[in-house]
């Protein structure tokens, strides 16, 4: 009796423990089944479609503007002023006489020395035709050439001081200054007037040692004049025609000298420019916004839009120029960049993407 006893407590036992084995696993079951609801995170992020194109890597210089001729002309002769036409400020044509010193006595020289050269000529002419016809003596006919000679050097010497007597523009320009008055005497040598020339002229650059072997002769180059009250003023085109091979010892630069056009007189000398030149040329090349790449983990890299999912692309730069950077490696002609919001994207991160 004890014994059938027992084995019905042993059998309650072995059923309570298998209901309650039968428990644990249906609440184990339960609990896989439970989902996670947290939402996704998604970024907003702006486009920009990638194609080749060219680039032009550029450095602006300032300059001062000189005249192309400015020249200080100086009197031949001495004696008085008698003559001045131009005033300063006027424009003058290449020959035209600006003033006359002594030019009177000087045309009266000129008239004796021509009525002299006229008298030995004739006597000259005479002495001929008599020695042919050997009435006079060889010395009497050396005699009549040596004087003939003489008087027309003394023609000549006539007729080049009174071309002294005006003074004349060698080139075509303006009278920037005169330096004497009507009736003043002057020495020879005496400075009389400043001309410039000015239809065109020529703006001087200092060029840095980094920048002096991207320049070379003829080279177009584009001239600006410095802003004023925030007006860029008008673009122009130069020429580079001059580049100093030797540096100044002082700033260490290379002296540059670009001619410029100014045949409707807009530009002084002694006004600043800025002068742009082109440093290198890249063609058909993927440039993207500076902004867009970015340095992590100790590596370069951009993020690209793929069907609503930030794909990180490590990425290979080289030349910066402007606000873009150009990508050697890792970006291809058609990828949709990200170029706003990257800084919050992960690999992989949703995007809500607009075009930029």
């Amino acid at each position: 009796m004890k014994q059938e006893a027992f084995f019905s407590f042993c059998a309650a036992i072995l059923l309570a423990a298998v209901l309650g084995l039968s428990g644990c696993g249906s609440d184990s079951t339960a609990q896989t089944e439970i989902k996670d609801t947290t939402p996704q995170k998604v970024v907003s992020v702006t486009l920009e479609t990638l194609d080749s194109v060219d680039l032009a890597e550029t450095f602006t210089l300032p300059a001062t503007l000189e005249a192309w001729e400015d020249l200080t002309l100086a009197a031949e002769i001495a004696g008085p002023v008698r003559f001045i036409g131009p005033r300063e400020g006027d424009r003058v044509a290449k020959g035209q006489v600006i003033l006359r010193i002594d030019s009177e006595a000087r045309q009266a020289d000129l008239a004796r020395a021509k009525a002299e050269f006229e008298v030995q000529q004739s006597h000259l002419n005479r002495m001929i035709r008599l020695r042919d016809e050997q009435i006079v003596s060889p010395q009497e006919y050396e005699d009549a050439r040596r004087n003939f000679e003489v008087a027309r050097s003394a023609l000549r010497s006539a007729e080049v001081a009174l071309s002294k007597s005006e003074l004349r523009s060698p080139v075509a320009g303006i009278v920037d200054r005169l330096l004497v008055d009507r009736g003043e005497f002057v020495a020879e040598g005496t400075p009389v007037a400043e001309v410039v020339q000015v239809d065109r002229l020529q703006a001087i650059v200092e060029v840095p040692e980094k920048d002096v072997h991207f320049l070379r002769i003829d080279q177009d180059v584009d001239v600006m004049p410095a802003r004023i009250l925030g007006d860029a003023g008008e673009l122009m085109r130069g020429k580079l025609f001059y580049l100093a091979f030797k540096a100044d010892p002082v700033t260490r630069t290379y002296r540059a000298k670009v001619s410029v056009n100014n045949a409707d007189g807009q530009l002084r000398p002694g006004m600043i420019l800025r002068v742009r030149f082109l440093r290198q040329e890249f063609r058909q090349v993927l440039a993207v916004p500076l902004y867009a790449v970015m340095e992590r983990g100790g590596g370069t890299l951009a993020f690209v839009e793929d069907n609503g999912v930030a794909r990180a692309r490590p990425v290979v730069t080289g030349s910066i120029i402007g606000d873009r950077v150009i990508i050697l490696q890792g970006l291809e002609v058609g990828e949709k960049l990200i170029v706003r919001g990257q800084q919050l994207l992960e690999d992989g991160t949703a995007v809500v993407t607009g075009s930029n």
